[in-house]
């Protein structure tokens, strides 16, 4: 069993329309849907936005399923000249930059004390045909000055509102997880918030192609 968690319902139409043999089921007020793709047995959560809503789902779908790893995908804004719209990478690094305790604690902005560390590492390998970046997530649609200028410090190109926090539970149970991200809308570009919601749907569209290659690369490595 593969699980796969998504936050907007929006980008997993595409890959639940191909399910075979599929149920509907509820746990923790999360919809999960079960069946097979491309030959794998997957369950795929719908999480809602934000790190709360994608750590429920996350901890729900291992808790009821036992997955043998954990993709997230979804959309993601990015950094001028680091990224580029309508373009899908793997994540070779997840934070979470709104994590900071560096007022009393004196650790870097992102540094949780349970794991010693800013960073958690997604597995990769299945994933050679996507550019790899680094994911900074937040509680919040990453768009002012200072906001950007934490990410960049944190070394990261991408930001989200749920890779950082799913990569945090699938560690916490000691889980490999990927993440892939499809950017929407790009810092710096003379984009603003309403070319999330032009480019999603064309985000969305390629979900399920590039997930069909990588387990097809997985496959064959």
């Amino acid at each position: 069993m593969i699980g796969i968690i998504i936050a907007l319902k929006k980008e997993a139409e595409g890959l639940i329309n191909k399910i075979s043999d599929k149920k509907e089921l509820t746990f923790g007020g999360k919809s999960f849907y079960v069946g097979n793709f491309e030959g794998k047995s997957v369950v795929v959560a719908i999480s809602g936005v934000g790190k709360v809503n994608a750590a429920i789902a996350t901890q729900s779908a291992i808790d009821n399923f036992s997955p043998e790893f954990i993709i997230n995908y979804g959309s993601a804004g990015g950094i001028k000249g680091k990224v580029k719209e309508l373009c899908y990478y793997a994540a070779d690094k997840c934070c979470q930059y709104d994590f900071d305790l560096s007022a009393i604690d004196d650790v870097s902005v992102g540094y949780i004390q349970d794991y010693d560390t800013v960073y958690f590492y997604p597995e990769t390998d299945g994933l050679g045909f996507l550019e790899k970046r680094s994911l900074a997530t937040s509680d919040r649609f990453t768009e002012k000055s200072a906001d950007i200028e934490t990410v960049e410090s944190l070394g990261c190109s991408l930001f989200d509102m749920e890779g950082g926090a799913i990569a945090q539970v699938c560690t916490a149970n000691d889980i490999p997880f990927y993440v892939i991200k499809g950017v929407t809308d790009v810092h710096g570009s003379g984009t603003s918030p309403d070319a999330f919601f032009i480019n999603l749907t064309k985000v969305c569209d390629g979900f399920d192609g590039v997930l069909k290659k990588f387990f097809s690369e997985k496959t064959h490595a």
